[in-house]
């Protein structure tokens, strides 16, 4: 449950304030920004003007700016579409312009060096073939590396180390996470060699080596506290490879999972913060050790500061960059509700927020503008624009024919429907601050004002009792009320109802339905059935852009 009228005690504040040490280098405050792939970046690799805005906004909560995973070689360390790469010295200026920007707002930034291994096609590597510690297929073919490929690799990293300092980072992180290459090596469930590589820690070893002998700035490691595969990577397990490599090391990065489902970011159906127990069943190292995973308020913070030197926030940050001042000044907080829909998925699309609009779009300018406007319709629509033209400038007054704000948010009946309700708790406190006149139980119509009512809606709740239902749609609606209906009947829902969802999403979601009896099939029959696909169907992330961009045009 997010607690938005949580009163933090004045030690968390003072500690999360306190500066603290990476090698040699201060860090202003102890917010960390995870590295996350955002698919801002050039098709060469390198930042766009919209990334360096991005990642710069952070700025103003986080003391440290890790950028998402950067390839070292143009051959076949590459993962994912406009991913940044440090493969040439021709790129190494323009990763200067994002350093810049970041520093111009007071924070230091580290980049993240990953070769993905096996965890890439083809087509992201130029046609070459992946290659790995073993030859086990993840998507496409992998090539077993040979010892010149190790050593290759291995130069691959140092060389875009030495990218890295000539650019000003502060810093490197290796990434060790997330099963790709240097996990690959680590992980006994993906490394079957049988020479002397069999033990991966001696490949890091010689990574981290070779990197320290190009770079006089801090060298650390992300590594995945658990793999949640006990043939994979532990607590136990990290701690030993931990002990074997710190006093090479000015930090440790914790983070979780390989392949998937579970992994790095966790919906709704998981409890925050998401790895902390994890993170306690390992021996804490002698260095800075930083935690990253769900969290979303000071609490949270509160609590991963009490096993590590720095909180690392991923998507709380994407929901909303303000997240630290506007905490500790009692400000509303636009908090992340952990849906798993507009940041993740990265084949085709850059990333965005259902719940922050201006992510990706910090480059468009907010006009001022004054005089007065109605807003009609108190749903997600209505409710941002209401926000952006106030802030533009406007006297602002909304209409809501209905008792409460919110709209169709309004009917949701998942269990955890409070972290979803969040947002509108946002927008109530926020308008409030911004002085928006709201009349509720007062209809309006389309020549008011602007016209904030949705041009379709989600089917509404129905009760039904004592019968068989089955779920065939991949409408929200029905998968959330299979948690209502499952209280009275026998609910099943067919498997291409979720195939839409993200992974670990979905993953958690079937595990949530087992736990209330309701079942997963492939097809089947009810007494009441409900069978409709859409292409697209009404979302909060649908929402919410329609109403920013609708204010953001507004002229009177």
């Amino acid at each position: 449950m997010i607690i938005l009228n949580f009163v933090e005690p004045h030690s968390l504040v003072m500690k999360l304030l306190e500066p603290f040490n990476i090698g040699d280098v201060e860090v202003r405050n102890r917010v960390v920004m995870s590295p996350m792939i955002s698919n801002l970046g050039t098709p060469q690799g390198y930042p766009s003007e919209e990334h360096i805005a991005y990642l710069s906004r952070r700025a103003i909560s986080a003391g440290l700016i890790i950028t998402e995973y950067t390839y070292v070689n143009r051959r076949d360390a590459r993962g994912s579409p406009n991913q940044l790469g440090l493969y040439d010295d021709e790129v190494v200026p323009k990763f200067s312009r994002l350093v810049d920007a970041v520093h111009g707002r007071g924070s230091k930034v580290f980049v993240q060096l990953v070769h993905v291994g096996r965890k890439t096609r083809r087509s992201f590597i130029w046609g070459n073939e992946p290659i790995a510690p073993s030859p086990i297929p993840i998507m496409d073919p992998v090539r077993e590396m040979t010892e010149d490929d190790i050593k290759r690799v291995i130069d691959d990293f140092a060389k875009a180390s030495e990218r890295a300092e000539r650019a000003g980072f502060d810093g490197i992180e290796l990434h060790g996470a997330h099963g790709y290459l240097i996990a690959q090596f680590l992980s006994p469930a993906t490394n079957k060699r049988t020479d002397r590589y069999s033990d991966g820690v001696i490949f890091l070893e010689e990574l981290i080596k070779e990197v320290r002998s190009r770079v006089s700035i801090p060298v650390g490691l992300r590594i995945s506290v658990t793999e949640f595969d006990d043939e994979g990577l532990t607590p136990e397990l990290v701690s030993k490879i931990v002990s074997r490599v710190e006093t090479h090391l000015d930090y440790v990065h914790l983070s979780a999972g390989r392949d998937g489902p579970l992994g790095s970011s966790m919906p709704i159906y998981w409890k925050r913060p998401a790895f902390l127990e994890y993170a306690k069943e390992m021996r804490r190292p002698r260095i800075p050790l930083l935690l990253v995973g769900s969290v979303i308020t000071l609490k949270d913070a509160e609590e991963v500061l009490e096993v590590a030197d720095a909180v690392v926030l991923g998507r709380q940050l994407l929901a909303d960059p303000d997240w630290l001042p506007k905490s500790l000044k009692g400000e509303p907080v636009r908090y992340c509700i952990r849906c798993n829909q507009l940041c993740r998925g990265f084949a085709s699309r850059e990333v965005r927020c259902d719940v922050n609009p201006e992510l990706g779009w910090e480059l468009l300018p907010i006009k001022p503008g004054s005089g007065r406007v109605t807003v009609v319709g108190g749903g997600l629509t209505g409710l941002e624009a209401s926000r952006v033209l106030a802030k533009r400038g406007f006297k602002v007054t909304l209409l809501e024919q209905g008792d409460r704000l919110g709209g169709q948010l309004n009917w949701i009946m998942d269990p955890w429907k409070r972290e979803f309700l969040s947002i509108v708790e946002y927008y109530e406190k926020e308008l409030a601050r911004l002085n928006v006149e709201i009349h509720l139980n007062t209809k309006g119509s389309r020549d008011e004002g602007l016209w904030a009512v949705p041009d379709r809606t989600q089917p509404q709740f129905k009760e039904i009792n004592n019968t068989e239902i089955l779920i065939d749609s991949n409408l929200y609606a029905y998968q959330d009320y299979a948690f209502k209906w499952a209280e009275n009947n026998r609910v099943a829902i067919t498997e291409k109802s979720l195939h839409h969802l993200d992974g670990t999403r979905r993953y958690l979601l079937e595990k949530a339905y087992a736990e209330r009896g309701i079942s997963v099939v492939k097809e089947g029959k009810g007494k009441v059935e409900f069978r409709e696909f859409v292409r697209q169907q009404p979302t909060i992330g649908q929402a919410i852009s329609r109403g920013f961009f609708m204010a953001l045009d507004y002229e009177p």
